[in-house]
């Protein structure tokens, strides 16, 4: 019964490849793995996982855009991840019902599960991801979309910022950036992914981000206003946090650069946060 429900799912037209993570052996990929070198592998799962250890409890599954494809993460019990990539073959009723079963039965019993989900996936062919009529191969690596500059010093490429740069400039800029990235990734990622990438201090204490993903100012006396300018140690640490946001978008999504920051933001808006498609390239 067991092998069954596993084979009837990997059997399931619009299947093009998967992911499993258990959290103790190396994640096991099929499908995906023609498509990513072992960077890719590795920095594609610890995105995941962080992603998911960040997710509020009441979510247990959520999907993005990965390889001009479909993705699918489940957040199964005993810490483990099952991911899915489908295509556009894919019958999302019949593929509900199976993904249904397949999660039941990897959480009756997890360990032998997975161990036969490995064997069985061995055996068949998912790797339409791969294939001529799918995305080229991606890079050696996910690039680092930006670095992360000081106010003083912009990285190859992108537009000089503006002065002064202001609090309403800032919160609309980056407010801009999450709205071109959660319809790849959705609200709840990008939200996760903020708070997952922001860095450590208390020096970004004046921005609070909602469960959207939107940035605002806390209230902090009367200088903190929209229209005050933003201070040098403020605006470096900002940059530090578009520049690890960016770098873990770009795990996800291919030619993130090209397809979210250049299509998406105006030269103002790429001005204030430093960011730029060639600064990718």
């Amino acid at each position: 019964m067991k092998q069954q429900i596993i084979l009837n799912f990997l059997n399931l037209p619009g299947i093009a490849g998967v992911a499993l993570m258990d959290g103790q052996s190396r994640p096991y990929f099929s499908g995906i793995d023609r498509a990513l070198n072992f960077q890719q592998k590795e920095a594609l799962t610890q995105g995941i996982q962080q992603v998911v250890s960040t997710t509020p409890a009441g979510f247990d599954s959520f999907n993005f855009r990965f390889a001009q494809r479909d993705a699918w993460i489940y957040k199964l019990k005993n810490g483990v991840i099952l991911l899915v990539v489908t295509d556009s073959e894919l019958d999302t009723l019949v593929y509900n019902d199976t993904v249904d079963r397949l999660k039941e039965t990897i959480e009756s019993d997890p360990h032998s599960a997975v161990s036969t989900f490995r064997l069985m996936a061995g055996s068949t062919t998912l790797g339409r991801i791969a294939d001529a009529d799918a995305s080229p191969p991606m890079s050696a690596a996910p690039a680092p979309a930006i670095a992360a500059p000081s106010q003083s010093a912009s990285p190859p490429g992108a537009p000089a910022p503006p002065d002064p740069i202001t609090w309403q400039d800032g919160l609309a800029a980056l407010n801009a950036l999450t709205d071109a990235t959660a319809p790849y990734l959705g609200k709840i990622v990008v939200a996760n992914t903020w708070r997952a990438t922001r860095p450590a201090g208390d020096v970004l204490n004046s921005l609070q981000v909602d469960r959207n993903g939107h940035f605002s100012l806390k209230a902090a006396g009367a200088e903190m206003t929209e229209s005050a300018p933003i201070e040098a140690t403020i605006y470096t640490a900002m940059q530090e946090w578009v520049s690890k946001f960016v770098q873990r978008c770009s795990m996800f999504i291919r030619d993130y650069g090209a397809m979210v920051i250049d299509q998406s933001l105006t030269d103002h808006q790429k001005a204030v946060l430093q960011v730029d498609q060639s600064s990718e390239s």
